[in-house]
Order: structure tokens, then C-alpha cells, then sequence
């Protein structure tokens, strides 16, 4: 039986099971793939055909000619092995420890990990605004807690002008958050496709309120996927 793999739109094959283990032992394909048999016509993860099936580590084969090419041209017109993009490693650091450290840091280790994460986003997405909004707002953050304390040195009331910039804080952390996710999605649904789906009313939710928690368990969801080729369930 030969088999497909998808990663985006695009489609490659077919392989055989054996080529697909080969594939798996050298790293160039994942357990997260997409994959169908020819007689199939929905796409399955590649970890629900191998199975338990003990994956050897062997010598590369000679490719089977005219078989459609995963991850490149071959200058012999046939098949090569599928290659797994070889992106960086999002931080591994469990969310609920950067919850832990934020409290205890009163909230200054939170607001330096939202900056963590926002640049390792723009590693994989140079173009993403996720880090400019970030910066700004933690700038508004130490500009209301300065106006703010030197206002009630001064008038023994909260400051007006702090209050616009804890609001404008707010927003641009959240806008972060939003900002984050879109790239992430976007770029492990195309670039590394394990198909990520921050979609949905849970995702929109958790985004929303802890945007930091909330992206760093999918960056500690990809970055074991990385060490291990396995890609744990969203939920």
C-alpha cells in the first residue's frame, strides 16, 4: 500500500510504509504529519498508520522514479525524503511556572517573558508586530505606575493621566496576544505545518485574559513536538 503526506495545500508521494518509517528515523518527516493511503480520502495524522510499528534507523534507498518530490527537488527528477523545516525551538518553560515567578516578581518576570515570547515570534515571523505592542506596553505600564506614584505624593489621589496609560497598557498587551497567535498559527499551518489551530471561542477566550500562559503552552507543545517528533493533543 502507498501512502500520501500533506503539509499545507501541497501533497507528496506516494511512499511506502517503509519508506515513511525511514523517514521518521532520520527526522525528515513527523509524527504530526497529515497522511492518506490510496485508498483513503481523509487525511490522518502519520502517528495513527505507524503506530507502534518499530521505526528503523537505515541507510537512505534509492528513490522510487516519477514519484512526486517532498521538500524539494531532485535534480533526477524523482523522489526525495520529506524535510522537515529546521526552525528554531520556541522557549520551553512550563506556563505554569512563568505563573509562579510572575506572582512572586509582582508581576515583573510576566511582563519580561511576554517580551521573551514576543521575540522569539518575530525569529520565525520577522514581520510580526506582536513585539513592538508588547514593548509599548510595558512602557505605558511604568509610566502609569511613575505618574501614578508621584501623583499621590503630590495630591494623595489616583492619578488621571496614569488611569489612560494602565487602559492603554491593557490594550496593547492584549493586542499583543492576538498579534502572537495570528503568526504563530499562520506560520505552523505553512512554514512547519502541524496544523495549529488557535481558532475557536476557548482560543479567542484564553487570548484574551492570559495571553502570556496561554501561548506559552503551545510553545512548550511545539518544542517537545521538536525534541521528540511527537505532537501532543491541543486539548
Amino acid at each position: 500500500m502507498k501512502y500520501f503526506i500533506k503539509r499545507g495545500a501541497n501533497e507528496y508521494g506516494p511512499y511506502s510504509l517503509a519508506d515513511l518509517q525511514r523517514y521518521v528515523a532520520q527526522g525528515n518527516i513527523v509524527l504530526a504529519d497529515l497522511t492518506r493511503s490510496e485508498g483513503m480520502t481523509d487525511w490522518v495524522p502519520l502517528s495513527q498508520v505507524i503506530g507502534d510499528i518499530p521505526v528503523p534507523v537505515t541507510t537512505p534507498a534509492v528513490p522510487t522514479a516519477g514519484a512526486t518530490v517532498y521538500g524539494g527537488a531532485s535534480p533526477y527528477g524523482v523522489a526525495t525524503a520529506p524535510s522537515m523545516m529546521a526552525g528554531p525551538v520556541p522557549p520551553d518553560f512550563h506556563w505554569a511556572l512563568v505563573l509562579l515567578i510572575a506572582i512572586l516578581t509582582c508581576s515583573l518576570f510576566g511582563w519580561a517573558w511576554l517580551i521573551v515570547e514576543a521575540a522569539w515570534i518575530r525569529r520565525i515571523k520577522p514581520e510580526s508586530k506582536g513585539l513592538l505592542f508588547a514593548v509599548l506596553g510595558v512602557s505605558c505600564y511604568l509610566v502609569a505606575a511613575v505618574t501614578n506614584f508621584s501623583w499621590s505624593l503630590a495630591y494623595h489621589h489616583r492619578s488621571p493621566v496614569a488611569v489612560l496609560f494602565m487602559f492603554g497598557y491593557i490594550t496593547l498587551v492584549i493586542v499583543s496576544g492576538f498579534a502572537m497567535r495570528g503568526d504563530l498559527e499562520e506560520y505552523y499551518t505553512t512554514t512547519e505545518n502541524i496544523n495549529l489551530q488557535l481558532d475557536g471561542v476557548g482560543s479567542t477566550l484564553l487570548t484574551l485574559f492570559f495571553p502570556i500562559l496561554y501561548l506559552q503552552w503551545h510553545f512548550s507543545r511545539i518544542a517537545r513536538w521538536k525534541k521528540t517528533g511527537v505532537l501532543t493533543p491541543q486539548s
